[in-house]
């Protein structure tokens, strides 16, 4: 395994600070600090038991598209997702679409976000789902690693619902790692 450590200083490591006693890398706290930085490192690039390591990406994901109009009101619509591949999310980005007089006064909400069965909003009555739209800053998300067959749910409705012929289009994707 990969050392995650390299080019931290010695006293981080657990070396003495006391001239002439010399405590060395092989101490309790260096071995507690590699194993902590290699469960760390092993979330980002997870490895299959029997499979040989293989390197992570920044890959997106893709919910289907959430179409809103007349006849949704305020309805929630939930749409999922299930990554082929060992996936933990980072960023979630939206882009909203709105056509129409009422579409400019009403927006989507999150109401429920779900890896597998682990809540990722902690609020009950949602988040604006604008908050990661493409020029958000600093919306990074913590989400659980994933493997293949685990599903990534999530509900959206309007705060109002739209008239006559006004639609609105949400497109929801996460940019996170994946394997290759």
């Amino acid at each position: 395994m990969a050392n995650y450590l390299a080019g931290l200083s010695p006293y981080s490591l657990g070396a003495s600070p006391f001239p002439g006693i010399r405590q060395g890398v092989g101490n309790a706290l260096s071995s507690i600090a590699l194993q902590r930085s290699n469960k760390v490192a092993s979330f980002v690039r997870p490895d299959l038991a029997g499979v040989p390591s293989r390197d992570a990406a920044l890959l997106p994901m893709a919910f289907p598209a959430f179409s809103f109009a007349l006849a949704t009101g305020t309805n929630i619509i939930t749409q999922t997702a299930n990554p082929q591949t060992p996936f933990r999310g980072q960023r979630l980005t939206a882009v909203v679409i709105r056509n129409g007089t009422s579409a400019q006064t009403t927006a989507p909400v999150m109401s429920q976000f779900l890896i597998g069965q682990k809540p990722i909003i902690t609020t009950a009555n949602g988040v604006p789902l604008e908050v990661f739209n493409q020029q958000a800053f600093d919306t990074n998300l913590l989400m659980p690693p994933t493997v293949p067959g685990v599903q990534y749910t999530m509900n959206l409705n309007l705060v109002a619902a739209l008239t006559t012929t006004d639609t609105i289009l949400a497109l929801v994707s996460i940019i996170g790692s994946a394997l290759l």
